[in-house]
């Protein structure tokens, strides 16, 4: 059975820096999480709990903010993709999208990623989803990394170097 797939930051070392920043926050680096992990529910749970703060910045950015980013959960269809937030599904492959234009509670975005399993969908296809479909967001202010708590059980798993190196560059603050 396929496990639940999450897109995390490029791990690339202190060469990110020479990316540009909307290219290096959501890249195509995968990483493979085990359906129902306790620690991407704590995540996704304190995303949601946050998520009207952010969509008010996306409304209306303030100054020093940008990058502004969701991650969705694809499956494919018969035709197309489906959305869910439920990392008990199989198949999902959670992924970002940019350029955003809010109606709502109604989105459009451009996928920013490149599908590892998903077939029917390709970096810069126009999705729309609704506000129930975000899994997690992230834009960055002056520099920092604000929300992609998804992140943290991604970085807390692997390398401490690889921690403090995200830590000091994007500001991102696990707990």
């Amino acid at each position: 059975m396929l496990r639940n797939l999450i897109s995390v930051f490029s791990m690339l070392g202190l060469s990110i820096l020479a990316i540009p920043t909307e290219l290096a926050l959501a890249t195509d680096n995968v990483q493979l999480i085990a359906p129902g992990d306790p620690a991407m529910a704590k995540a996704h749970e304190k995303s949601k709990s946050e998520l009207d703060g952010f969509l008010e910045k996306l409304g209306n950015p303030p100054a020093g903010t940008e990058n502004y980013s969701i991650k969705l959960g694809f499956t494919d269809k018969a035709k197309g993709v489906a959305l869910t937030t439920d990392q008990m599904a199989p198949n999902v492959e959670f992924m970002w999208v940019y350029q955003i234009k809010a109606s709502g509670d109604h989105f459009t975005a451009l996928l920013s990623d490149t599908p590892e399993y998903i077939h029917n969908i390709k970096p810069d296809d126009r999705v729309e989803f609704a506000k129930s479909d975000i899994f997690d967001w992230m834009y960055t202010e002056n520099g920092k990394v604000k929300g992609n708590y998804t992140a943290c059980p991604l970085l807390l798993a692997g390398p401490k170097e690889q921690l403090d190196q995200y830590r000091e560059i994007y500001g991102i603050v696990c707990d």
